[in-house]
């Protein structure tokens, strides 16, 4: 392979390197902020666990004092609704956190090609430079080889 040919394919895999960091670096990005939104859904359910058990406190202070079958239906509905609630909230945490391992696989997945891309690009590049390096001295040896005066036949002035 010609010297500028694989200065070509150094260059091409240096983009393919940074293509690679890219995808890395938007991927990361992407799991921080589904990690933010798994954070965020884990509050959300926390409070409304916090609020079910204020209100499920009235709820039995009332029943305490008894309540009329009206009243304890109310009270009955709305625990249920809460419930029903705290449901969704957990399926939404359940979806984030699926959401969030699917993402972090993949992006183990573009931190391993942007590994193997940068072992490419630096087994290339070392390549290029013992390519250069020889053609170097290829040259140098040539030029001294022109320097060196030819032996001049015997007698010869």
């Amino acid at each position: 392979m010609k010297t500028n040919d694989l200065r070509s394919l150094q260059v091409l895999r240096q983009l393919r390197e940074q293509r690679a960091s890219s995808q890395l670096a938007a991927q990361q990005q992407r799991c921080r902020e589904t990690s933010d939104a798994l954070d965020d859904a884990k509050e959300k359910l926390r409070l409304h666990r916090a609020a079910v058990a204020r209100e499920a406190e009235k709820v039995y202070g009332l029943f305490s004092e008894g309540l009329s079958i009206n009243a304890w239906h109310a009270a009955q509905a709305q625990l249920d609704e809460w419930a029903d609630g705290q449901q969704q909230l957990e399926g939404s945490v359940e979806q984030v956190a699926q959401t969030l391992d699917e993402q972090e696989r993949e992006r183990e997945v573009f931190r391993v090609a942007r590994m193997a891309r940068q072992r490419q690009s630096e087994a290339c590049q070392s390549l290029l430079e013992v390519r250069v390096q020889d053609e170097r001295r290829a040259g140098e040896h040539r030029e001294e080889a022109d320097e060196i005066p030819r032996a001049s036949p015997a007698g010869a002035p």
